[in-house]
């Protein structure tokens, strides 16, 4: 359990502020006892030495000390004011310090306690001063009565220390009320504070941030791709080392709109898009950040060559494996049926079958012998292996053997190829009619190599033939969707061919590869 509270943030964010609070309030309450010791002394002072002035002032207590009995007129004059103000004692005694007032008779006539009249009867000073006298420590006020200059007594007016105590403690307590609330609005305040940090850092504790933030950097700096994180008026907060190589100009807190074109920052939320930037052509994506609240924006870029390789890479590693699985299926469907025929004893339509196959499959080689690429002929072998699983039909015709091109080209070919096809059959996989087709016509002309591809599916409406070249437009389900034909128009454009769409005469679409013959 301990354990726990060290390890919580809550807790230790509490008992710190907690702890803090309880320190301020200790030293604020000594502060303010001593402040009140020495603030109720010295008022106290300040009283007992102005109620003595007044009374030595007086011209009955003055001329009391010519009188032969000076302590019969003084005594009540003394209680009477010590009444009324309140004091302990108000003593008056002549030059030689003997008292002719006390509030106890007895002490009448013999010498005044505490050692502090020679200010007062030798100096002619007032005083005030704490000392013990007769009735315990005081403080008192002491003036010298004064007749044409000359001292001829002293008055002392106290306040016992005892009494005041009551004062003290008194003002000290409406203090400490007022420091205990205080503390308790504090850590209630402190609560409130650890609370509200807690939800600020997601219930994590600092020991769990630096790891994380740890794994983050280590990721943010070891991917492919450039990483911006902004704010929601586009001022940079992050950028990882990949991002400051594409974009050289990019630092943390400057603005993007900057160093980026304005058609960039018109939508919250961009799939890809391509810009051109420092002579190459990146690929932004971009998406709004939100945690109960909009916080920023987190951009993504790549170059637009290094894209097109993966992509590339990645769809001929799809395709060879529908290639793959589609010719097991198929091989396998095959040898179900000869075995069947033969359990069944039926040895000349097993071997008749086995004719019929054997003559498609030299047929359909013959047809992919034509072909510029071994590859690519694979290729098309696998993709008629994938229809046939499909219910899809794909026939060949091609005039003569075709001439080889570099591996670009043919890379661009296996690209496109295979894109225009996968395209195809998604498309009449979403049909019901009986018979699917796809047609290839491959024609050699001087200058130029045309694939027609040729399928009687639904067909393409104007409004997406305009965008379907689009890099992330779909029209299908999925998170990977959108690429394909875009990737493929770009690969045959970088060897000077192209990529085009028309309405078939089989009632779909018709895709036109072109590639320039050198």
């Amino acid at each position: 359990m301990i354990n726990r509270l060290k390890q919580s943030l809550t807790a230790h964010l509490i008992m710190t502020i907690s702890g803090i609070i309880f320190t301020i309030c200790v030293l604020f309450l000594l502060l303010i006892n001593h402040y009140l010791d020495e603030s109720i002394l010295d008022e106290m002072g300040e009283k007992a030495l102005t109620s003595a002035y007044l009374i030595a002032d007086r011209p009955d207590v003055v001329a009391a000390f010519s009188k032969e009995d000076p302590s019969s007129i003084l005594q009540p004059i003394a209680e009477d004011i010590r009444k009324q103000t309140g004091a302990s004692f108000v003593v008056i005694g002549n030059k030689q310090g003997i008292r002719y007032t006390h509030p106890n008779t007895e002490k009448i006539g013999k010498s005044m306690v505490g050692g502090d009249n020679d200010s007062a009867l030798i100096n002619k000073e007032s005083i005030v001063s704490v000392t013990t006298g007769s009735m315990g420590e005081s403080v008192r006020g002491k003036v010298p009565v004064l007749v044409d200059g000359n001292v001829v007594g002293v008055v002392s007016v106290g306040f016992l220390t005892k009494d005041l105590q009551g004062t003290i403690d008194t003002a000290f307590f409406g203090w400490l009320q007022i420091t205990l609330l205080l503390a308790v609005f504090g850590i209630v305040c402190a609560v409130l504070i650890s609370l509200y940090v807690k939800e600020q850092l997601l219930g994590m504790q600092p020991a769990q941030i630096a790891k994380l933030y740890s794994a983050y950097h280590t990721i943010l700096e070891e991917t492919t791709d450039g990483v911006i994180l902004t704010t929601l008026n586009n001022e940079v907060v992050i950028a990882n080392s990949r991002a400051k190589e594409l974009i050289s100009s990019l630092t943390e807190g400057i603005s993007l709109h900057t160093l980026l074109p304005e058609r960039l920052f018109k939508e919250e939320v961009i799939k890809a898009l391509e810009i051109p930037l420092q002579q190459q052509e990146m690929i932004f994506s971009k998406t709004l950040l939100k945690h109960e609240k909009q916080l920023g924006y987190l951009y993504i870029l790549r170059a637009k060559l290094e894209y097109e390789t993966v992509i590339n890479e990645l769809t001929l590693v799809k395709q060879q494996a529908r290639m793959q699985r589609a010719k097991t299926h198929e091989f396998a469907n095959k040898l179900h049926v000869i075995l069947g025929l033969l359990k069944q004893s039926h040895i000349e339509e097993a071997i008749a079958f086995i004719r019929q196959e054997q003559q498609d499959t030299t047929k359909q080689q013959q047809a992919l012998a034509t072909q510029p690429s071994i590859l690519l002929q694979a290729l098309l072998e696998g993709k008629i292996s994938e229809a046939k699983e499909r219910g899809i039909t794909i026939s060949i015709e091609t005039e003569d053997v075709l001439i080889d091109y570099n591996d670009e080209e043919v890379d661009a070919l296996l690209t496109s190829l295979g894109n225009v096809l996968q395209n195809a059959m998604d498309e009449l996989d979403q049909t019901t009619i009986p018979d699917k087709q796809i047609k290839l016509f491959i024609q050699q002309y001087r200058h130029e190599l045309i694939i027609e591809v040729h399928d009687n599916g639904p067909g393409i409406d104007a409004e997406t033939a305009n965008k379907i070249f689009t890099l992330g437009f779909t029209t299908k389900d999925g998170y990977d969707r959108g690429y394909g034909l875009a990737i493929s128009e770009q690969a045959l454009e970088k060897v000077g061919g192209s990529l085009l769409i028309e309405e078939s005469d089989l009632g779909g679409a018709c895709f036109l590869i072109i590639l320039q013959r050198k």
